[in-house]
């Protein structure tokens, strides 16, 4: 069979003159690679071959809250001199639900420890948007003593750095037997909680940031409190007594 080098160079050039013809935003969608193929710029699609970009395992990791048992293990883990540091932030993750950026970023004047609120600035978060977030008691004790410690700057960073924690949370989740979780699964937990305690779902977007109701609902899931509080309701259910259907009632 000969293979025409010709015709090659000549499709090749084709496709290069569509492709500048093109926004970019045309081909930065999923479905690109068939338009392009439907329109015989190319013989195959190159998502067509090889194993799938996304793996169904790694999207089922990120289903991943903590259980009561398992946020005792993985604070118990924090208390050593060299992760003392780490607790106070945990803590502020799963319980004001806040981005590992957000937390690095956060410094003493934006902490009212008065009023137990946060003010989360817009240049600080995700989507460039101020909120506040409600400081609970044990978040607040633990502030307490970082402010009782801290040089008296209200520019100065509430947890010492703006680098992230990986090195010490990886040690202290291993400790806790905990090498699944990641850090952003503290936010997910404190998400998952909110809606556990009856919180409307559109407020929790709101307390988490979110400007979309579609992206909360990435972070309710049902943990295994949840399921078998479910569980018990149906069981309450079918242990009661059906009603006595008489014969005439049959008949209809």
């Amino acid at each position: 069979m000969s293979f025409s080098y010709g015709r090659t160079a000549r499709r090749l050039c084709y496709f290069l003159s569509r492709l500048r013809s093109r926004s970019s935003s045309t081909f930065a969608r999923p479905k690109a690679p068939l338009i392009a193929q439907r329109e015989r710029w190319i013989l195959r699609s190159p998502f067509a071959t090889g194993d799938s970009l996304i793996s169904l395992a790694d999207e089922n990791k990120r289903e991943r809250i903590l259980t009561r048992e398992e946020e005792s293990k993985l604070l118990a883990a924090c208390d050593t001199p060299q992760r003392a540091h780490l607790k106070a932030i945990l803590i502020c993750a799963l319980d004001a639900g806040t981005r590992q950026d957000e937390i690095f970023s956060l410094r003493w004047k934006d902490v009212d420890l008065e009023n137990r609120l946060v003010n989360l600035r817009a240049f600080h978060t995700k989507t460039m948007k101020e909120r506040q977030v409600a400081i609970t008691t044990r978040l607040a004790i633990k502030l307490e003593i970082l402010k009782a410690g801290a040089p008296d700057d209200p520019n100065g960073l509430v947890f010492g750095t703006l680098d992230n924690v990986k090195r010490s949370f990886t040690a202290a989740r291993s400790k806790a037997g905990l090498n699944d979780l990641r850090f952003h699964d503290l936010r997910h937990t404190a998400a998952t909680r909110l809606v556990g305690a009856h919180i409307p779902l559109s407020e929790v977007g709101r307390i988490l940031g979110h400007t979309q109701a579609n992206t909360t609902y990435r972070y309710v899931n049902a943990n295994i409190e949840t399921a078998k509080r479910a569980a018990a309701a149906l069981d309450a259910f079918n242990a009661e007594t059906p009603p006595t259907v008489t014969a005439p009632e049959l008949v209809h």
